[in-house]
């Protein structure tokens, strides 16, 4: 069986890995051969890039040719794998130099930066620099409004990304923030990623690390995230999408759409649009967790 036409539609390409980042903090090898496997298993299709910063690119690409002299060529290099990452306009001659070495191999294309200001002109006109050549996603800050720096990404054609955990509570927004950014998205028409604390699937109170008896928070799912995006897509107003963004589980997926929290249908054609003009993909540390979850709760099938 196969996840009907909504869950395949939010999920599809979503998934970024961010394997190398806390708290899974791998190492290189080992993230480059999970990710080398998700790529060849039956849920691929969720898949996104694989997340690694400037200064660890050739540290990747070794990693890259160990695994594929391991595997003679089969499964790890069956296409070039989409690399997206975390750099500054600084390092445009280092990304510009690997795709001209690598690109049969590891193309880099898209490219995350650090938190960006709408007061730094210097530092926006060097994004959109980068944003000639690359998909480019800004962090912006969510402790203050973020509509200015929003529009100010717009006007140099680059995305925004929002940082929705961390290692500790602190780190986690609260709804009414995230739901700020997700309309100040809508509103520029700048779409935009997450990352941090996305490797559950509905809000709920986790483990905020993998070590033994560490703090729990309460989380955002990647569920809640995806269809608060559609919500604010579909004209929901800021009430509606911190009511998605923090439901618990409950919300019914069919072939033709979902229902929210609200109560409201959304068409699966609406949820394609949102993927396109909104929530692009989402960071996780985790591939596997994702996809037990939602195995779990009926929107995947195991066999």
């Amino acid at each position: 069986m196969s996840p009907n036409a909504a869950v395949r539609t939010l999920m599809s390409g979503a998934i970024d890995y961010a394997g190398l980042f806390p708290p899974a903090g791998l190492a290189m090898s080992d993230a480059v051969a999970r990710y080398a496997s998700y790529r060849g298993g039956r849920h691929a299709w969720m898949l996104g890039r694989f997340i690694v910063p400037a200064a660890r690119l050739e540290e990747c690409i070794t990693a890259f040719s160990a695994l594929l002299s391991a595997a003679e060529g089969k499964t790890a290099a069956a296409s070039p794998w989409r690399l997206a990452v975390i750099a500054k306009p600084a390092d445009a001659g280092t990304l510009a130099a690997f795709n001209a070495r690598y690109a049969s191999r590891l193309v880099i294309d898209t490219v995350e930066t650090p938190v960006v200001r709408a007061d730094d002109p210097e530092a926006l006109a060097g994004l959109g620099v980068l944003a000639q050549t690359y998909t480019v996603f800004a962090e912006v800050g969510w402790a203050t409004d973020p509509a200015a720096t929003i529009s100010a990404l717009a006007a140099v054609r680059v995305r925004a990304k929002i940082r929705t955990g961390g290692v500790t509570a602190a780190e986690i927004p609260d709804a009414a923030a995230v739901a700020r950014f997700i309309l100040a998205c809508r509103h520029a028409r700048v779409p935009f990623k997450a990352t941090a604390g996305l490797h559950h699937a509905w809000r709920a109170e986790y483990p905020l690390t993998y070590a033994p008896d560490c703090p729990r928070a309460t989380m955002y799912g990647f569920l809640n995230l995806l269809l608060a995006s559609a919500a604010a897509v579909s004209g929901a107003d800021a009430a509606e999408v911190e009511q998605t963004l923090t439901a618990g589980l409950g919300t019914a997926f069919e072939d033709r759409g979902c229902v929210l929290p609200s109560g409201r249908a959304l068409p699966t054609e609406l949820l394609a649009a949102a993927r396109t003009a909104a929530v692009t993909s989402f960071g996780s540390c985790s591939f596997e967790e994702p996809v037990a979850e939602l195995t779990e709760r009926g929107l995947l099938w195991s066999t």
